[in-house]
């Protein structure tokens, strides 16, 4: 989980992030930032997902969930 949000927190240069916060509201959250979180996901996670499935979530704590269940399978 750490490592996650951590990842994050670099791809947005924010020092921390806030699960419940909109992802849109971090005033670096655009295409190339999905882009970089996308094949973050996929070099540090092992799990696989496109834009059209980032944009299906609102918050990181939304996005940090699908990751984990996308983990377990």
């Amino acid at each position: 989980m750490d490592k996650f949000y951590e990842n994050l927190a670099e791809l947005l240069e924010v020092d921390a992030i806030d699960p419940a916060q909109p992802l849109d509201a971090y005033e670096n959250w655009d295409s190339l930032t999905v882009i970089s979180v996308i094949a973050s996901l996929d070099a540090d996670f092992g799990v696989n997902m496109t834009a059209k499935d980032m944009s299906a979530f609102t918050t990181a704590g939304q996005l940090f969930e699908e990751v984990q269940r996308r983990k377990t399978k």
